[in-house]
């Protein structure tokens, strides 16, 4: 095991060790820069919560499945998956395959982890269904478990980061997840600067094909403007978060590539219903009917993505997305609201956002478009961990943000958002609950039949529409530049990409 240390840079920067098994950078082949919008506050699977660690940690770590660009579940450390009753799952692993630091993997890793998993508060509702004393080691490359019930997105959660298979014996003998990983992905870690940068080398004992970058370089540039003056500079060589105001002068640009995609997010202001005023339907009722979203979405996204209309993006299975029309503004209807609200001339609130440009200028135009009722709105921008913590500790009336569930199944694009077990948990900075949603959310992974299954997200989507936790801006997309030597990045419906297939040609 190697650690890396502590390295002293200017304005206090937070330094953060990484540890790995890798060789050093060879210099034989290019490393690949990218800017990214935001960093993370943690690196441990199983805290993960937000795209910016899963960034990282799909570079480094390997799941038993995971889903391709083409939507498709395929195999990753797993060989075969067999599901002989609703209940019961044997997995055997891929041979020879080794961690970075060149221990093998083994069914042990495997238990290790699904079973750290189960034990967090933040995810026992995915794995937390998982018998613990089913578990059967069969084999170093087999075992079996059961399950305490159906559960029909079960597949598909063992693609989830959370459960990115980690080395027992690298955890157990004190490193801290939190700032060191070892995995048996394409890359290893060998330092992380929160805020600033993470780099990587490759894993020269990686089980799949070797990547054909000696490494990657990823710099965190929170304005917009700047990722594309890095691109175009040659600094970077890819840029992520690509804001469509920047569109028509990239796209102009012989030297960049754009690659664009529908992607699975639902971009949404959530409101605090934990404290006045949303903790009255009336505040938040006026409020849909106070925004103009269609300005705001035509200026700020500039129609990129799609009004949204449902908690469940139209990607996904059972959604009701396209069967609605997106909020239109009544005025008069939220003058009476605010009022019966008690929100009068001089209503002060907050609306908190990360240092993303686009949420940023969302709060800036809602900020304008109050103060003709007389509300004044205060922006707070803050960066992303700052952020995190603001929302935990319940300070803000309104937050911006963005959810893309890694499990694509439409039971998880309801569960972290909306279902009380989860109120004060990101997404659901909104503290919303609802013992009859969660009842209904519940039901539908417990279910296997798809008519069922249609008709209870039916009417969970309807019941959320109904209560209002949230106003909803647009389903994403995902937009990504590249300078033109680059090769090789298929692009997945969600801001982290896996990058160990991409080229960097000479210039």
């Amino acid at each position: 095991m190697k650690k890396f240390g502590i390295v002293l840079l200017v304005l206090s920067l937070v330094f953060l060790t990484a540890c790995s098994g890798g060789k050093e950078k060879t210099g034989e082949d290019p490393v690949l820069k990218v800017a990214v919008s935001e960093d993370t506050s943690t690196l441990d699977t199983a805290t993960v919560n937000d795209d910016y660690a899963e960034n990282i940690i799909i570079q480094v770590y390997d799941t038993l499945v995971k889903r391709n660009p083409d939507g498709e579940i395929v195999n990753s450390l797993a060989e075969s998956i067999e599901n002989p009753d609703p209940t019961t799952y044997e997995i055997k692993l891929r041979d020879g395959v080794k961690f970075s630091n060149g221990d093998p993997l083994t069914v042990d890793d495997v238990i290790f982890t699904l079973k750290r998993a189960a034990a967090t508060e933040k995810f026992s509702s995915f794995y937390g269904n998982i018998i613990p004393d089913s578990y059967e080691k069969v084999d170093d490359l087999t075992l079996k478990f059961k399950l305490a019930k159906p559960d029909a997105a079960f597949l598909s959660s063992l693609s989830h980061p959370a459960v990115s298979i980690l080395s027992q014996k690298f955890i157990e003998g004190g490193a801290d997840p939190n700032t060191e990983m070892m995995g048996t992905g394409p890359f290893v870690l060998d330092e992380w600067v929160q805020n600033d940068h993470a780099t990587f080398s490759r894993n020269e004992n990686y089980w799949g094909d070797m990547p054909k970058i000696s490494g990657i370089e990823m710099k965190v540039i929170p304005e917009a403007s700047q990722r594309i003056i890095e691109l175009e500079s040659g600094g970077v060589d890819l840029a992520y978060k690509i804001d469509p105001n920047d569109l028509e002068t990239i796209e102009g640009n012989d030297d960049i590539n754009v690659l664009k995609r529908l992607d699975n997010s639902i971009h949404f202001i959530g409101f605090n219903m934990s404290k006045a005023p949303f903790n009255n339907k009336a505040a938040r009722e006026a409020m849909i009917n106070a925004i103009d979203m269609n300005s705001i979405f035509e200026t700020v996204y500039l129609d990129s993505g799609k009004l949204a209309t449902s908690p469940i993006n139209p990607n996904f299975k059972y959604s009701i997305a396209d069967d609605l029309k997106p909020n239109a503004v009544n005025k008069e209807k939220a003058k009476e609201l605010f009022q019966e609200a008690g929100m009068g001339e001089g209503t002060a609130l907050s609306i908190y956002t990360s240092d993303n440009t686009q949420r940023v200028n969302v709060a800036t135009m809602m900020q304008d478009q109050l103060s003709e009722y007389g509300i004044n709105l205060d922006v707070q921008r803050l960066e992303w961990g700052a952020f995190i913590d603001a929302l935990k500790a319940s300070e803000h009336d309104m937050f911006i943000m963005s959810w893309n569930p890694s499990i694509v199944d439409p039971h998880y694009e309801l569960l972290q958002p909306f279902h009380s077990s989860n109120s004060g948990n990101g997404p659901n900075y909104m503290y919303y609950t609802n013992p009859e949603l969660d009842k209904l959310i519940e039901a539908g992974i417990s279910t296997l039949d798809e008519k069922e299954r249609a008709e209870i997200y039916k009417k969970a989507q309807e019941m959320v529409n109904e209560d209002m936790p949230m106003l909803y801006i647009c389903y994403g997309e995902t937009i990504v530049a590249a300078n033109k030597n680059v090769d090789g990045l298929k692009l997945l419906p969600k801001y982290p990409q896996e990058l160990k297939d991409v080229t960097v040609a000479e210039k």
